[in-house]
């Protein structure tokens, strides 16, 4: 496997990684209910679900959330010369005996 293989796997383990932790809390913070009036005597505010408190579990989606776009941001540089190279080839069709080969992702 080479370098570059083994780098976008790592990066994409992450990325899927991050999504599942992101989805996951998401989906717990809507399921859970907002928590009521986050002031005064609401003893639903503080409230655990599976044991993690609502601000815990805002948090890891925040943080999951920021690793996903951290991800992306460094996917898309990782893989910006094909990207470049097969946009040019879908806007600007050319002769196919011209046309340069775009790098493997």
């Amino acid at each position: 496997m080479s370098n570059k293989a083994r780098i976008n796997y790592i990066l994409d383990v992450v990325i899927a990684l991050a999504f599942i932790l992101s989805a996951v809390s998401g989906l717990v913070l809507w399921l859970g209910g907002s928590g009521g009036y986050q002031g005064g005597r609401n003893p639903a505010y503080q409230a655990t679900i599976l044991s993690v408190s609502r601000a815990a579990w805002h948090d890891l989606h925040l943080w999951g959330s920021l690793v996903i776009m951290a991800g992306i941001g460094l996917h898309l540089l990782l893989h910006w010369r094909w990207i470049v190279c097969m946009t040019r080839d879908i806007l600007l069709p050319r002769r196919r005996q011209t046309r340069e080969v775009c790098p493997t992702a």
